[in-house]
């Protein structure tokens, strides 16, 4: 009886475990296999490359759509709510738009995926800016601590304060390694820096909406969607 008990507990957990180590696995080849969204701060443009096709797709970053959607529905194990961030690429050559959508665990981490674009393509934030915080306190991160991905490197500096488990960090390392497909030539060549003055600048009525996004947010404590229906985006 101890022998049986042992074993269906064992099974218990390593079915729930190797579902989820499955699970990241099938990420990562899918990862591999799939181009990545480029944002062009510089040209002030959004590109997609279709993965079956290797079509490239440049739209302008003003054209780009992007919306937050929530949906809802009931399970023998109760209420479930999916939240998913979108963008929309008009292709004008084909009449089309395509479509972009990325699953979130909740409607603030949707919009903060927005918030990240967004700040990266109007505001100029740069991922290697030094964090003001750790500027005023003196600090100096590692080699490993600027490495912009989690690898195992990542699992050497958690284990300081706590002890995890090492496994998601060797994935992740292997996810790094594994990569993503060759960018076509066309879209290397895009990606290439432009000298600042043929960098592309946003429109007036783009700046106008900016400025009155943020007199909402800074001065009237407006959060980020009601700042954007008093601009009249929305």
């Amino acid at each position: 009886m101890f022998l049986k008990v042992s074993t269906l507990v064992s099974l218990g957990a390593i079915f729930p475990i190797g579902g989820f180590i499955y699970g990241m696995l099938s990420n990562v080849r899918t990862l591999a296999k799939s181009y990545p969204v480029r944002f062009n701060r510089q040209r002030r443009e959004v590109c997609y490359i279709d993965d079956t096709t290797h079509r490239v797709l440049i739209v302008p970053w003003e054209s780009v759509v992007a919306w937050v959607a929530r949906s809802q529905g009931i399970t023998r194990y109760g209420a479930m709510r999916d939240y998913t961030f979108g963008m929309g690429l008009e292709d004008e050559a084909h009449d089309t738009v395509q479509f972009i959508l990325s699953a979130q665990p909740s409607d603030a981490h949707a919009l903060g995926m927005w918030t990240a674009i967004r700040n990266y393509m109007e505001e100029g934030e740069l991922v290697d800016t030094p964090n003001p915080m750790l500027v005023a306190l003196g600090i100096t991160l590692s080699e490993d601590e600027l490495k912009p991905y989690e690898g195992l490197h990542t699992f050497e500096i958690e284990r300081l304060d706590l002890t995890f488990w090492k496994m998601p960090y060797l994935i992740a390392e292997w996810a790094h390694r594994k990569g993503r497909p060759t960018l076509p030539q066309s879209v290397q060549a895009w990606s290439r820096p432009l000298p600042p003055e043929q960098w592309a600048q946003p429109s007036p009525a783009l700046q106008k909406a900016n400025a009155l996004v943020k007199t909402a947010m800074d001065k009237r404590g407006a959060n980020f969607i009601d700042a954007c229906k008093a601009a009249g985006l929305h």
